[in-house]
């Protein structure tokens, strides 16, 4: 059956057939990687890319594709004390950090991930192995190319592709998905948030419409007596031609002449109110706040601070959590439990030069950090001496102050 836009299948017994191709939806050649594996063409006609072409939207997809896409993905190894350090040797390294196939660079694929998780519900990569097991390539796969077929009786699953003869399963396949009610599907913002962007898109082309169609007249010449067309006319254009080019300048009326302005009454401001709330409604289904789609109403640094905070815990981090556990779980070999794949975060402090002083400056008073470390993360060549670690010299343990205290007493 087909949920949301995707080719579901539910057997009940063992599939060895040939996975066919999703049936063909109308599209140019010329298909955005938003694509249609979203529809809602049964609800009013509104589709994934009528929702991207609201501004909100859009910015809220592109800023959590763009945050996440711009961090370093590396390929890290635990030793036995639990100590994580980067493995720069592994085959998964060069393949997560530059280049997961021919076509895209990580920022590409990892963005692409990411939009189709927000706008799709589900985001596709085939795991390309060489014989010894090793993945050697991630091959982004467009949602609608991708059927899912899953045995509910003997909790299997499986992936058909098109163009494939064979059902890839789930170890060679990277399936990302946020929201899911069981487990095998994600499901879109886009899809929870249907009703809100329907009435979005309305408001807009009422807007629209109120700007464009004549509703947006900035007063009206009136003219004591008849007039005939071609005066009415002649007025008009001599009236538009001296003031309307700058939208400025000073008017000046003959006796029998009066300009009366329009001003907005209180439907059209009620009118330009909903677009304002339409924008909040969408920031909330995406996590975001209004602040950082545009919205700058009742922003103050103080609030952009705790909204950037905010940004990076509680809608970037999830993405972040589950891409590391999907990567982790499904990259590496059977015998190779020691490995795992995590995104390096502290760029996204970066930007705040205040914070990121603070950090690495109490990274380096507790002795985490050398001066070179710090050096090599601001991408800053290494210096002598700076590989010494130093602590607070004010600073004791517990055990030593005791110690000391009963040394004293004595």
């Amino acid at each position: 059956m087909k949920v949301l836009g995707y080719n579901i299948h539910i057997s009940k017994r063992n599939d060895t057939q040939t996975p066919q191709p999703p049936p063909q939806q109308e599209s140019n050649n010329n298909n955005s990687n938003f694509s249609n594996g979203l529809l809602f063409g049964s609800l009013g006609g509104f589709s994934s890319n009528s929702a991207m072409r609201l501004s909100a939207v859009y910015r809220a997809v592109d800023l959590i594709s763009d945050s996440i896409a711009m961090l370093p993905l590396e390929t890290q190894i635990t030793d036995s004390n639990g100590y994580k350090s980067k493995f720069i040797n592994h085959p998964t390294y060069s393949l997560l950090n530059k280049q997961p196939n021919k076509l895209q660079s990580r920022f590409t694929f990892i963005k692409l991930i990411i939009q189709n998780i927000v706008v799709n519900g589900n985001g596709f990569a085939y795991i390309v192995r060489d014989g010894e097991g090793n993945a050697i390539r991630l091959q982004y796969l467009r949602p609608e190319n991708v059927i899912i077929n899953y045995n509910e009786l003997a909790g299997t699953l499986s992936y058909g592709i098109a163009g494939f003869k064979k059902f890839v399963e789930p170890c060679n396949m990277l399936h990302f998905k946020k929201y899911t009610i069981d487990g095998v599907q994600g499901i879109s913002v886009l899809a929870n948030a249907f009703n809100t962007l329907q009435i979005s898109n309305n408001t807009e082309q009422a807007a629209n419409n109120f700007f464009s169609n004549g509703c947006n007249l900035s007063g009206v010449l009136t003219v004591q007596g008849q007039l005939s067309d071609t005066q009415k006319e002649q007025i008009r254009s001599s009236w538009a031609q001296a003031y309307n080019s700058t939208g400025s300048g000073l008017a000046v009326l003959q006796g029998n002449m009066q300009y009366s302005p329009i001003q907005i009454n209180s439907k059209d401001a009620q009118l330009l109110e909903s677009r304002q709330f339409n924008l909040t409604d969408i920031a909330r289904f995406f996590g975001i706040s209004p602040v950082l789609l545009g919205d700058l109403s009742h922003s103050s640094y103080s609030t952009i601070e705790a909204t950037m905070l905010s940004f990076l815990s509680q809608t970037l981090q999830p993405f972040l959590e589950l891409l590391e556990l999907e990567f982790s779980n499904k990259l590496f070999r059977p015998s190779e439990t020691n490995l795992s794949v995590n995104f390096d975060d502290s760029k996204l402090i970066k930007t705040d030069k205040v914070a990121l002083a603070s950090y690495y400056s109490q990274l380096f008073n507790i002795g985490s950090m050398t001066i070179n470390d710090i050096r090599k993360d601001l991408g800053m060549p290494k210096i002598d001496g700076g590989d010494n670690s130093f602590v607070q010299l004010n600073l004791s343990t517990v055990k030593n102050i005791v110690g000391n205290d009963t040394k004293n007493v004595e």
